[in-house]
């Protein structure tokens, strides 16, 4: 699991990134303005993941799940969409700030949580950078949702095993971008879940437009 983590965690930094334009041309942002009925097949789950065990999806909102299985490699079933692997990762600071990561075969979500006794705020963020080696990825996306393609399975799945490392968020929200630990347990989940990663036969959320 996620350790929780002090407000030291988060680190909050004025860069250029900022300024280097908005997401308008991103697949991920784009309305047409009307209106349709599609159907798609569900999702299943590629071959190599048969020692995965599976996580029902078998609540709804007003009754969230209490055993998250926070940083474990899962076959998530999802009784509308079908089943796909990925992790799920969050950092914390009991009853303030969280940040949850969400780590499918072919999706990343990332969202933000600023909770007080006066308010609740949620934050989807826009960029998220990946360490590389001596690069670096910048993944643009829009509510939170972020493509994934051959490049960013082979980064993620190469990661050094029991090892904790760092990505930056970037919400306009902001003045400037979140560094977020993401712990062993998540690094090493990657390694199962982007492995031999090819692209998804069924339809994805930047091809569908959300």
């Amino acid at each position: 699991m996620a350790a929780t983590v002090g407000s030291s965690a988060l680190f909050y930094s004025g860069d250029a990134f900022a300024q280097q334009g908005d997401a308008s041309g991103n697949v991920f942002c784009k309305r047409d303005g009307t209106v349709s009925i599609a159907e798609y097949p569900k999702k299943t789950v590629p071959d190599g993941y048969s020692d995965l065990k599976t996580y029902e999806l078998n609540t709804d909102f007003r009754s969230p799940s209490n055993d998250i299985p926070w940083s474990e490699s899962k076959i998530f079933n999802d009784p509308v969409i079908g089943a796909y692997p990925g992790v799920l990762d969050r950092n914390f600071i009991p009853g303030a700030s969280r940040i949850h990561t969400i780590w499918y075969r072919d999706l990343i979500i990332a969202e933000g949580l600023e909770i007080s006794p006066y308010f609740f705020k949620r934050y989807q963020f826009d960029v998220l950078m990946i360490p590389a080696g001596d690069k670096y990825l910048v993944l643009r996306g829009c509510n939170g949702r972020f493509p994934v393609d051959s490049k960013v399975a082979a980064v993620l799945s190469s990661m050094p095993k029991d090892k904790e490392i760092f990505v930056k968020l970037y919400t306009p929200e902001f003045s400037g971008s979140i560094l977020n630990k993401v712990g062993p347990g998540t690094v090493n989940a990657w390694k199962k879940v982007y492995a031999n990663w090819t692209k998804s036969s069924t339809p994805v959320p930047q091809e569908l437009g959300f």
